[in-house]
């Protein structure tokens, strides 16, 4: 009896337990670190671009939680989630050699305290590198990959440094230690390079003794990690050489990478195997670099991922779930990033290269446009400012205030079609946003209706964006306010910037149209609403969980206003039972809604889940870190101190124009105080909240101000 009832615990216990099945792969890490896309495109490189035919190719972003720097880059793609190290991070040897004169042995048992299992290569910083991220907002594990692959019993090797003169550049290590700063399998000693007078670095990779290591072992481990060495070793000494004299190794250096990565492709068998071919750091004055990925489950073609939700695109965290997901059978294994996927295309490095200079010209463009548009913002309210204040009755200063009030509702649909702009000249581009403004604001302030001026780009910026978002927002995606693959915070749905817009114009546009059409009744009103609110939140629309929150609540005021109720308790629970309603229908969208990959928001909560409330506690932190840094140095915050600076000068100057607003716009009215609404909460619910703040308001303070002066000049 006591035999079977330990059979059924036993039984039951394997059966309770998650399923995690190793796959016959292997998975080979390349590094070819420090080179650019344009580099790859003008040399020969026969063996990349063979594998590149073969497989799948993309745009990576690199952004680490430090620098952009080898240390970070490395660091970050073992730890899966954005990393950073305060020094050290070179400082990784082989167990058997010497440091400063003392065994790497006895450093590393002094530094950590024990070495109980068996190990080949140690990082002797370990401690400094921890405290490093704990005092980071990303709370990043270290080797957080090869952990959860030693789990599975599963094995990791590392090979190759990037060493120069008598310098250890040994970062490749980061990739495949575990949390004790181990690997136990490896070799990234002094044997894998051999001194030479024909390179400026004084080493080059031994491509025979790292072979000779790789066949050793490549049958004894699953993920095996490659530093190829030698264009690291050029990039890092670029200062010191002539620009003649850096392209020509850098060439020389280049081909020999390549060369190396063909004899590696020899030892695979791609029906089985996975080859992934990565630059960590991007070459200097580059920001995105190049992934490439073959195997057995990838097409020719394009790689994408959840992160992105982008043909092309992808980033340095799905590199992590990639490798385990291909080792594993299982989607266990929580990590920041998405398994890359292949999508089939006959697009390649051609195609690439297009979107790499558009990113790149969008993202040079975005400061001097934004800092601009900002100046010109904060000149127009201080005028206006002046003219309220002093009560001047200057027909040419209101009339100017009027024009430039106007104009600036137009500048966003000009930003938000900025793509057809970025084969031109900046200048002609800004030109050209200034000139196509001021007409269209000219010609609809000649027209009779005094409503029609601010109501019409309200409108227009609005179906726009509507538009725009519900067929894949490729408009947003490069646009100058929208979101950059380059800083890596967001890559599809509705950026910060232009939530804000949407909202702050939606509801203006809609309760302002009400005011020219009585027809349009507050039924109609819910509709447009909740189309506005599923525009910023669903999946595969806006996909903004803080904007939902935003939209929701400002929308609700909104309509309960126009309905004419008094704010109680019994409409604050009303509101409430709103937004949980329209979050729970966001999230079972979200998981439920046969979307191929979910949003940020739900794989967000899968973390949650099984991390625990831990990881909420770190995801709140960075969110109210990353306000408050931006209220402190971001120009949105100048803007927005000077909309309620102006919001306190309307209430005292020109007296009774805010009673006589209510009396005869209360639809606008209304319009305003759900705005005013949104923009505090998202202040509190958005990791960029005064962003969205700023560009909520800019729309119902401009509309305000507009009317107000035309209400003053008659």
């Amino acid at each position: 009896m006591k035999r079977y009832i330990i059979f059924i615990t036993l039984l039951f216990i394997v059966l309770s337990s998650p399923l995690v099945q190793a796959t016959d792969s292997r998975f080979i890490l390349f590094i070819m670190d420090g080179v650019s896309l344009a580099e790859i495109e003008e040399i020969k490189t026969p063996n990349l671009e063979q594998l590149i035919t073969n497989g799948a190719v993309g745009l990576m972003n690199m952004r680490t939680a430090g620098e952009l720097e080898p240390d970070d880059s490395y660091l970050t793609i073992g730890a899966g989630t954005r990393a950073r190290v305060d020094k050290g991070g070179y400082l990784n040897f082989n167990l058997t050699e010497e440091y400063q004169g003392t065994k790497v042995r006895d450093i590393y048992i002094r530094r950590v305290g024990h070495l109980n299992t068996e190990a080949d290569i140690v990082n002797l910083r370990l401690k400094s590198i921890r405290d490093a991220n704990q005092s980071s907002s990303y709370q990043a594990e270290i080797g957080h990959l090869t952990t959860l692959l030693n789990q599975a019993n599963l094995d990791v090797a590392v090979l190759g440094n990037a060493d120069i003169w008598n310098q250890a550049r040994r970062q490749v290590a980061l990739i495949g230690i575990n949390k004790y700063g181990i690997v136990k399998q490896g070799d990234v000693g002094q044997k894998m390079y051999r001194q030479t007078d024909q390179y400026p670095s004084g080493y080059i990779t031994d491509h025979d003794y790292l072979m000779k290591q790789f066949n050793k072992f490549f049958d004894t481990s699953d993920l095996l990690v490659v530093e190829s060495g030698d264009t690291s070793r050029i990039e890092a000494v670029r200062q010191l050489l002539t620009t003649k004299k850096f392209k020509q190794a850098k060439k020389k250096a280049i081909k020999r990478v390549d060369r190396l990565l063909g004899l590696i492709v020899k030892e695979l068998d791609f029906n089985k195997d996975y080859l992934l071919v990565v630059i960590p750091t991007p070459a200097s004055g580059n920001k995105l670099t190049l992934a490439t990925l073959v195997g057995p489950t990838i097409k020719d073609g394009l790689l994408t991922s959840g992160s992105t939700r982008r043909t092309g695109l992808i980033t340095s965290l799905d590199i992590a779930p990639t490798i385990y997901y291909s080792l594993i059978n299982s989607n266990k294994g929580q990590f920041t990033g998405r398994g890359m996927t292949s999508v089939k295309s006959d697009k390649g490095l051609d195609y690439l290269s297009q979107l790499n200079n558009k990113i790149k010209r969008t993202f040079k463009w975005r400061p001097i446009v934004v800092k601009g548009f900002i100046l010109l913002q904060i000149i127009t309210l201080g005028l206006v400012a002046f003219i309220f204040i002093y009560n001047r009755d200057n027909n040419l200063l209101e009339r100017i205030s009027i024009y430039l009030l106007i104009s600036l509702l137009w500048i966003p649909s000009c930003f938000l079609l900025s793509s057809y702009f970025l084969d031109q000249n900046i200048y002609f581009a800004i030109s050209s946003w200034l000139i196509i403004s001021l007409f269209l604001a000219h010609y609809t302030i000649q027209q009779e209706n005094k409503l029609l001026p601010f109501l019409v780009p309200t409108l227009v910026i609005t179906t726009l964006l509507t538009f725009d978002l519900w067929r894949g927002a490729d408009w947003t995606k490069l646009s100058v306010l929208g979101y950059s693959p380059v800083i890596g915070a967001r890559f599809y749905g509705i950026g910060n910037e232009f939530m804000g817009v949407l909202i702050g114009a939606g509801i203006i546009g809609l309760t302002g149209l009400q005011e020219l059409k009585e027809r349009l009744v507050n039924k109609h009103m819910l509709i447009l609403f909740i189309l506005l609110v599923l525009t910023v939140g669903y999946p595969k629309a806006g996909a903004n969980f803080g904007g939902v929150i935003t939209a929701t609540l400002a929308c609700s005021v909104t309509y309960f206003n126009l309905k004419g109720y008094n704010f109680d308790w019994k409409i604050l629970l009303k509101i409430s039972l709103v937004l949980l309603g329209t979050v729970l229908i966001i999230i079972l969208i979200d998981f439920y809604g046969g979307l191929k990959t979910n949003t940020h928001l739900a794989h967000t909560l899968v973390v949650i889940k099984e991390e625990g409330i831990s990881e909420l506690l770190v995801i709140i932190s960075r969110k109210l870190q990353m306000n408050l840094k931006l209220l402190r140095w971001t120009i949105w915050s100048r803007v927005l101190l000077a909309f309620v600076i102006i919001l306190i000068i309307l209430f005292k100057w020109p007296q009774g124009k805010i009673r006589d607003l209510i009396i005869n716009y209360p639809s606008l009215a209304a319009g305003f105080r759900g705005s005013i609404v949104g923009s505090t909460v998202t202040m509190l619910v958005n990791d960029s909240g005064v962003v969205a703040a700023a560009t909520l308001l800019l729309f119902p303070i401009f509309t305000l101000l507009y009317i107000v002066l035309v209400s003053k000049k008659n």
